[in-house]
């Protein structure tokens, strides 16, 4: 009962930094407009992400144990919902942060999105996810979701030459775009193998869990 009660107040915790962390964001935005485009945006778009699946682990908690669909389906999201956020904040730190530097509330928000949330949600898996409760073929569906947002962020900015990061933009020489589309092409598919093998990571880390079915 500790444990569960312990885990919810994870989930909720991460819910509501997650929630506090967008809904800043947006209030910065100087025109309806601009905050439209915020939702073009993975940082965004994973905090939400992290913010719907820590909302559906709450609500449909007590279904788990009588429906292994609704349990395999959390487990899915769960875990890529942790390494989605995990990447948002490991790319933040080492290729964007040094072009961004915020201030007061902008700072708060920044922190939240980049650092707090990230940090919160992976806490919450590694101390409450149940072990040993990831197929093997869970990496390659988390995959799917960062490869789609590329492969639109990139035809969308084709036609309105803006890009939601530097690193899809092969228009632009570095600092302000990637350089090409060959260098597109391995930036992508280096990522997509990193994506695969932090997946099998996360298995790996969860199979060593001490944690056991609830």
């Amino acid at each position: 009962m500790k444990a569960k009660k312990a885990r919810l107040i994870s989930e909720l915790s991460v819910l509501s930094l997650s929630l506090l962390g967008v809904v800043l964001q947006l209030s910065l935005s100087k025109s309806p407009s601009d905050a439209i485009a915020q939702f073009s945006y993975y940082t965004l778009q994973t905090n939400l992400i992290v913010f719907a699946v820590a909302f559906a682990n709450v609500v449909f908690d007590g279904r788990r144990q009588e429906s292994p669909r609704v349990d395999g389906t959390l487990r899915i999201l769960t875990g890529g919902s942790v390494l989605w956020i995990t990447v948002t904040m490991t790319v933040f730190h080492f290729l964007l942060s040094g072009y961004y530097r915020p201030e007061g509330l902008a700072l708060i928000a920044n922190s939240l999105l980049h650092y707090i949330t990230p940090t919160a949600a992976v806490i919450g898996w590694l101390l409450f996810e149940e072990k040993s409760s990831y197929k093997s073929f869970y990496p390659i569906l988390w995959t799917m979701y960062p490869l789609a947002y590329a492969v639109v962020a990139i035809i969308r900015g084709s036609f309105t030459g803006s890009y939601p990061y530097w690193f899809l933009n092969p228009a632009d020489e570095y600092p302000q775009g990637i350089g090409s589309f060959a260098n597109l092409i391995i930036f992508i598919l280096v990522v997509g193998v990193a994506f695969v093998l932090a997946g099998y990571l996360m298995i790996l880390i969860n199979r060593l869990s001490l944690h056991r079915k609830r």
